[in-house]
């Protein structure tokens, strides 16, 4: 299954996630790239892109087998990542992980939401101080892929 994408469309791809990493229990985000999908070309004119060139990547690592797991959110919509913490270690103990229609008014489409803990939700999120402790590690993104990968330790 070694860097084999997945991806995620239904509850049963969720299940299946959650089932392989073991509810990102004991887990945490080692590294993440960013890609905005903005420029600016050779005439310095700035090009905003579209949904779709808009992604991110996270490596999470555990203390468990499979050590090392790879998401890829495609699409992204919004995302919160809670760095150092006064009283509050950044481990995962589990997550939140689901499809949601009913984010954007007047959108069908299911849009992914992850969060590093299974109380999170999405439409409460904006609503509080973003760095009232402990802080919550989130992403809204149109698509997930998600693969076993080794990652070169540093």
């Amino acid at each position: 299954m070694l860097d084999i994408w997945n991806s995620v469309n239904k509850s049963e791809d969720i299940e299946a996630l959650l089932a392989f990493y073991g509810g990102f229990h004991d887990s945490c985000i080692k590294e993440l790239k960013y890609v905005s999908g903005m420029k600016v070309n050779d005439e310095k004119i700035m090009l905003f892109g579209e949904a779709k060139d808009r992604h991110v990547s996270i490596i999470f690592q555990r203390q468990w087998d499979p050590v090392t797991i790879e998401l890829y959110f495609l699409g992204l919509r919004r995302m919160s990542i809670a760095g150092w913490q006064r009283n509050y270690l950044n481990e995962i103990n589990n997550c939140y992980l689901a499809l949601r229609n009913d984010l954007i008014a007047g959108m069908d489409d299911d849009m992914i939401v992850w969060a590093d803990h299974t109380g999170f939700n999405p439409k409460d999120s904006f609503e509080r101080n973003y760095l009232a402790e402990p802080m919550t590690s989130f992403i809204i993104a149109d698509k997930l892929l998600w693969r076993e990968t080794q990652c070169i330790s540093g």
